[in-house]
This record gives C-alpha cells, structure tokens and sequence, in this order.
C-alpha cells in the first residue's frame, strides 16, 4: 500500500497556538491514514535557536504518534533537504537543518538549491498544508496550484498562509468536495485557540475529501504527440488524477532521476508505444517492477506484431474508433486504486 505523502510547510518562529496546532496536526493525520509526514527539514536559524518552526511542531505530533503505535519515526517522518553544498539561507542567518541524528528519514535533494528543493518537494507529495510563513510559503502554494496538487493554506496563524488562503480561495476550494474548505475553516477558527487537537481533526477530515493522486505519462517529445497530450490525454487524466510529464517536472537533474521520483509518487502509467525506443521499454519495465500495472498502448496495428519479447506478455492496448483513447484511459484510471479520493487511495 503506497503511503499518502503530507507536505506541511510553514514559519519558522511560530508562538503558541500554532505550534501545538501543527503537532496535533501531523499527530492526526499519521493516526487517520497511512501517511508519511513531509518537511523541508527546517530545525532553527543561529540567529534565533530556540524559535520553534513547523517542521519542528510537526516533529512532535509524529513523535507523539510513533510512541504511541510503537512506530519507529523514521517510518512516519521524512526531512527533504537541499543538498548540503548549494544550501544557502541568507534571511534566517544561516539556517540548522534536521538530520538523522534526530531519528527522522532525511532525503538529500541532490544538484538543488533550497528553491529547487521547494519545487521538488511539492511535485513529489500528494497534498500541502501551510501555516504562517513568508516569501517561500507563496513558492510553495503557487507551486501546488500550478501542478495541480491540493494545497490547505491555514489562515489562523496569519502570514503568507492567510493572504495567499484570500488570493486563492476558489483553486483552493476546487481541490475538495463543494463546500468542504469552508466547513473546514470555519470550525477551525471556532476552536483552534480551545482545542487544537479538534481544529486538526476537522482538516484531515478535509483531507478526506481531497482529489488526490498522480499518473505518469510516458510519450515522446515531440510536435505531434505533444499535441495529442494537450487535446485529449490531459484532460481526460485530469478529470480522475493529476498528469505528470517529465519534460514538463521542475528539474535541475538528470532526467533519470525525476522518472524514478515520479514513479515513486505515481499510483498510475500510461505508455504510448506507438513509436517504441530504450527509453520507454525501460520506463515501462521500471514501473512494472515499482508494482505498477501502466496502460500501454498503440495508435497503429502493426506495433502488435513488432513488441518485443517481454512486451507480448503484456495488454498491450490497440487504439481504434470503436474504442478510443479516453475510453481506454477513462476505464484504466477508474481501475486504479487510489483514484480521486482519499479513501480510495488508501483502500
């Protein structure tokens, strides 16, 4: 069962309420689902080391977890950092990153910055929430928008998180079901400053109710094909999950090395083998031994006839008029488990 990955994201000098919000939070959703906790890692800055950030909040709600399920915390809570040579934080003085040494996964982001990680790490999560912030909370928020993940800007902490929640309502809201976010909010406000635990409770039922998962498509690079994608494979993906293209990933890597993190994050493929070369004969092997079954298909017969060896064991899809391309996609999305909701996903 392939784990949800919660991003949450935020200020790194958070007072009071925010702070045992978060930690009830992450505390919540490890309890509700099976999920994995996801932070940028942030432990304090040398110019204030005891202010206490949402990563380190976040901390202690899946510590307080783990303890409780007699978990090991490494299996709930995982640090993407930037890598270490390019990680410069001139606006908190030199920033302290969380390690291992704290009993946590750390995930090294090779070859990028702490913006580039920002972006990989929302590409690579199924959903984000933010709480106050500043400057780099709009990268994050904007970065989930445009990928289309389901971002939950907090506002009762203000910062970032408040004015981008204003600037963004209605993209927000489309992520959950009508009038979810606004149930959600408002009985958050009622009681976050009582009760944390159950303004953490109402968001992940929230969360329930989240669109959620991703499908990697594998076709060429070119006039054609990308045509193909823009009038019909994206949106039929659309109207079930989230379509991702590796040429079009926020990337500072080789290329190899985003089609493994997007097969990892994926919870359906879909080959186009119409014109059949290394690169996808691998993709399609990696992902079947990742314990995903693609949807492989042709435009033309006479691929049928010309697979390879170990493709011929495969159902290898022919398109045609009687059953078209977003039928075969439509009912292939819909057999997927992890489909549009939460639920399914975890199902």
């Amino acid at each position: 069962m392939r784990r949800l990955r919660v991003c949450i994201y935020g200020g790194t000098d958070l007072q009071g309420m925010p702070t045992e919000f978060i930690a009830e939070l992450a505390k919540r959703i490890l309890s509700a689902m099976p999920a994995v906790i996801v932070t940028g890692g942030f432990d304090h800055s040398n110019l204030r080391p005891t202010a206490v950030s949402t990563d380190v909040a976040a901390l202690r709600g899946a510590r307080e977890y783990a303890a409780q399920e007699q978990r090991d915390v490494r299996d709930c809570y995982e640090a993407w950092i930037p890598d270490p040579t390019l990680d410069s934080r001139p606006d908190v003085r030199g920033a302290v990153r969380l390690t291992e040494a704290d009993g946590i996964t750390v995930r090294v982001i090779a070859g990028r910055t702490p913006l580039g990680r920002r972006l990989a790490m929302v590409a690579g999560v199924d959903l984000v929430v933010t709480i106050s912030g500043k400057q780099h909370t709009e990268i994050v928020v904007e970065q989930a928008l445009e990928l289309g993940i389901p971002v939950l800007p907090i506002p009762n902490a203000g910062g970032d998180s408040k004015d981008l929640l204003e600037k963004y309502r209605d993209r927000v809201a489309a992520a959950f079901d009508p009038g979810a976010l606004e149930t959600c909010l408002a009985k958050v406000s009622e009681v976050i400053q009582t009760s944390p635990r159950t303004a953490a409770t109402a968001v992940v039922d929230l969360i329930r109710t989240a669109k959620v998962g991703k499908c990697l498509v594998l076709l060429p690079y070119d006039p054609v094909h990308d045509g193909l994608y823009a009038s019909m494979i994206k949106p039929c993906v659309e109207k079930q999950m989230i379509p991702v293209r590796l040429d079009r990933l926020p990337k500072s890597e080789a290329i190899y090395t985003s089609f493994a993190d997007a097969v990892q994050s994926c919870a359906a493929v879909i080959a186009d083998i119409t014109i059949l070369n290394e690169n996808v004969m691998y993709e399609v092997g990696y992902a079947h031994g990742r314990g995903l079954k693609p949807l492989i298909y042709t435009r033309e017969v006479a691929r049928l006839d010309q697979l390879p060896v170990y493709f011929r064991t495969l159902n290898v899809r022919l398109v045609s008029s009687p059953q078209p391309l977003s039928v075969l996609i439509d009912d292939y999305l819909r057999s997927v488990k992890g489909v549009r909701r939460i639920e399914q996903l975890l199902a």
